[in-house]
């Protein structure tokens, strides 16, 4: 099924000095401009991305945008009119993010995060009030699966970020150990499903799954800085997390192992290799 809003792959019917016909299935004839596939002939299959003329009238193009429907991304606002703000997503004809779907006022050049939709007219736009078209819930993810995060609202809690274009879930500020920005995208692990199904979110795996990697980090640190580094299980929480992204009782852990397997010796300010003669090895 030819769908408004992705790639389709579809078969030239016929080709003119202006446009190129595609076979659309269940859409009808579509037109691609012939400057963007010139050598095109009869029975080739083009990958095109499908959306709508200002008629509502779909359309073919081979460019591809940022962003496909059901999808979402961080955007550039590049205009605004009394039909709402339009968004930079990569094609000629920008995105229109309606003033009914924009969680809060915009400003041109700056970047909103959005998902694609197609509205009741049949016409793709843009939503920046996501958890108006995206579910609290999933039963399909599990505890501690690899997911891409969308990071897009900041409250009281912390960050709310999309899962996988699937759901909403959050990033409680007190368990982030790195600093993250609205509009970007990071991968993250499911850490629970609430007994209301809404996700919570961590950014690290767990910690049997994080020590061996971990360790390693705090190694090649050694290894690249003349086989010290002036953190210890003293530490403050703030200057663990600004070197290795990760809690003082996961870096505890960490260090305690490599001191047991002998790879380190801790002192009262720093840590060391314990075989400095070979910090590079």
């Amino acid at each position: 099924m030819v769908e408004i809003g992705v790639e389709s792959g579809l078969t030239v019917i016929e080709s003119n000095r202006e446009h190129i016909v595609l076979d659309g299935k269940q859409l009808g004839q579509v037109t691609l401009p012939a400057a963007e596939a010139p050598s095109a002939t009869a029975g080739d299959v083009l990958s095109v991305f499908l959306y709508t003329d200002p008629q509502g009238k779909p359309v073919a193009t081979l460019s591809k945008p940022l962003v496909q429907r059901g999808q979402c991304a961080s955007l550039k606002i590049v205009d605004i009119t009394n039909a709402g703000a339009f968004l930079d997503w990569g094609l000629d004809k920008n995105l229109l993010l309606p003033f009914a779907e924009q969680r809060r006022p915009v400003e041109i050049g700056r970047h909103e995060t959005v998902l694609v939709y197609l509205d009741n007219s049949g016409r793709l736009a843009a939503s920046s009030r996501l958890d108006h078209h995206l579910p609290e819930t999933d039963d399909h993810f599990r505890p501690w699966q690899q997911v891409s995060l969308l990071i897009y609202q900041r409250t009281d809690l912390g960050l709310k970020a999309v899962v996988d274009n699937r759901a909403v879930g959050l990033l409680y500020k007190d368990e982030l150990f790195q600093s993250l920005r609205v509009g970007e995208t990071h991968t993250g692990y499911i850490k629970r499903l609430r007994f209301d199904g809404r996700i919570d979110l961590a950014m690290q795996p767990p910690a049997e799954q994080l020590k061996p990697i971990l360790s390693e980090q705090i190694l090649q640190y050694l290894r690249d800085n003349d086989g010290a580094c002036e953190l210890s299980d003293k530490s403050s929480p703030e200057a663990i997390q600004s070197v290795f992204k990760v809690s003082k009782k996961n870096f505890k852990k960490a260090i305690s192992a490599l001191y047991k397997e002998r790879k380190i010796v801790i002192h009262a300010d720093h840590i060391a290799l314990a075989d400095p003669a070979q910090p590079n090895g």
